[in-house]
C-alpha cells in the first residue's frame, strides 16, 4: 500500500492549495505560483524599518475525513514561512482558526536575525461543529512580535465540506490518485450506538457473548473459523433483528477516472437511520468487528463493496467474506456465501492485482496512519 501522506498531498488537487505572499507593511511580495488562483487579503503594515517577510500556504476546504488525518501523517493545514531580515533576533506569536469549527492553534518561535523559518499548523477541528452539508467557513490568522506589534493579519474564505463526504480520487491531467484507504476513516469502533449493538448481539451468540478472537492455541484453523464465523453471525442476526437494517440501493460512486465524491453514511448513522447501501454496510460492521479486537477488511470493487474479516488473528491468509447487503433479506450462510464468491470472482479476473479493486486491511490502514473520524 501506497503511504497515506501520498494520498494526503494528492488532495492538494481538488482542495486547490492556494498561497499568499505579504509582508508586515503596504507593498506585498509576490505569490509563488499554484495551481490555482492566490487567495488574496489586506496585509496589516507594521510601520517597522526592517518589515518581516511573511508567506502564507493554506488549504481552502476542509475535508473531514482528510483533515482529522493530518497530525498522525505529519501533514499541515496552513504553512507560515516567516523571514526575519533585521540584525538582531526576533519573537514571533503565530495564531490561527476556523471559528466556530476549530480551537485555535498557536505557536510561539524566535528566528535568528536574517533567518527563515516555516511553521505548520492544523487547527483542532471540533468534531461537535463538523456540518451535515457544505458550508462556507472563514480561516483566520495572526502574527505578531513579542512586543505586540502586529505582523499580518487576515481572513480567508474557506468551505466545510459534510463529515460524511468521501473522496475516492483526484485526478489531475492523466495522472489520477487513488484515495480509497481514507474510507478506513469511516470505520469507528468507538462510535455512539456500536457497544450496545455488540452486547445487543451477544444475545444471538451460543455462549451469549462477543469475545473477539479467543478461540485459543489450541483450537485448529477450522475451529478458529467456527468461532469467529460464530459471533460475526450474532452481529448479522442483531442487525437484522434488533435494528430491522434494510439495504438501501443508493448509487455506489466509487472510480479512479475522474474526481469521485460521494456521502457516506456514518455507522452511527446507519444504526439511527436503520438503512445502509453496501458502503455504509460494510463500515457499520468493520466498525463492530475492530470494536471487539478482529480485523476487519473493506473490499471495493468498481461498483460496489462488501465485508471480509480475518478468522484468525495476524493470519490473514485465513478470512472470510460478508455480503452485507442481504442482512435483511437473506441467512447468514447465504450472505456468507455470495461474499466468498464475489471474493473469489475478483481474484479469477486479476482485478485486485490490476488495482481495479482494493482489500483493504483495517488494521494496516491503522498502522499507516489512518484513525477513526470519532
Amino acid at each position: 500500500m501506497r503511504n497515506p501522506g501520498c494520498f494526503l498531498l494528492a488532495l492538494l488537487v481538488i482542495l486547490f492549495l492556494a498561497v499568499t505572499g505579504c509582508t508586515d507593511t503596504d507593498d506585498h511580495a509576490s505569490a509563488p505560483a499554484t495551481a490555482a488562483a492566490p487567495k488574496t487579503g489586506s496585509g496589516v503594515g507594521g510601520g517597522s524599518a526592517s518589515p518581516t517577510d511573511v508567506q502564507v500556504a493554506a488549504f481552502d476546504a476542509v475535508v473531514p475525513a482528510a483533515y482529522l488525518q493530518m497530525p498522525a501523517l505529519g501533514e499541515t493545514f496552513v504553512d507560515f514561512s516567516i523571514h526575519n531580515p533585521t540584525g538582531s533576533s526576533r519573537t514571533y506569536t503565530i495564531e490561527s482558526e476556523i471559528p466556530g469549527y476549530t480551537e485555535k492553534a498557536v505557536n510561539t518561535v524566535t528566528i535568528p536575525a536574517g533567518a527563515s523559518e516555516t511553521v505548520g499548523q492544523t487547527p483542532t477541528l471540533k468534531n461537535s461543529a463538523i456540518p451535515r452539508e457544505m458550508t462556507p467557513a472563514s480561516f483566520r490568522y495572526r502574527i505578531a512580535l513579542s512586543d505586540g506589534t502586529l505582523v499580518e493579519e487576515q481572513t480567508l474564505p474557506v468551505s466545510i465540506y459534510a463529515k460524511d463526504t468521501m473522496i475516492w480520487a483526484v485526478s489531475e491531467g492523466e495522472e489520477t490518485t487513488e484515495l480509497t484507504p481514507y474510507i478506513g476513516a469511516w470505520v469507528t469502533p468507538h462510535a455512539t450506538g456500536i457497544d450496545t449493538l455488540i452486547r445487543d448481539a451477544a444475545e444471538y451468540h451460543p455462549g451469549k457473548g462477543i469475545t473477539g478472537y479467543q478461540c485459543g492455541a489450541q483450537c485448529t484453523d477450522e475451529q478458529w473459523e467456527e468461532d469467529t464465523n460464530s459471533q460475526v453471525k450474532a452481529i448479522f442476526e442483531s442487525l437484522k433483528n434488533d435494528y430491522k437494517i434494510v439495504y438501501i440501493n443508493s448509487p455506489f460512486a466509487y472510480g479512479k477516472t475522474n474526481e469521485n465524491v460521494q456521502r457516506v453514511r456514518l455507522p452511527a448513522d446507519s444504526l439511527t437511520s436503520k438503512s445502509a447501501n453496501c458502503i455504509d454496510g460494510t463500515v457499520l460492521y468493520a466498525s463492530a468487528l475492530e470494536s471487539i479486537g478482529m480485523n476487519p477488511r473493506i473490499i471495493v470493487l468498481p461498483e460496489h463493496a462488501f465485508l471480509c474479516y480475518d478468522t484468525k488473528p495476524d493470519d490473514p491468509s485465513h478470512f472470510a467474506c460478508l455480503e452485507t447487503t442481504m442482512t435483511s433479506s437473506a441467512t447468514f450462510e447465504e450472505a456468507l456465501k455470495a461474499g466468498e464468491e464475489a471474493y473469489q470472482d475478483e481474484m479469477q479476473k486479476g482485478r485486485f492485482t490490476s488495482g481495479e479493486s482494493n482489500d483493504l486491511s483495517v488494521a494496516q490502514l491503522r498502522t499507516e496512519g489512518i484513525r477513526p473520524m470519532v
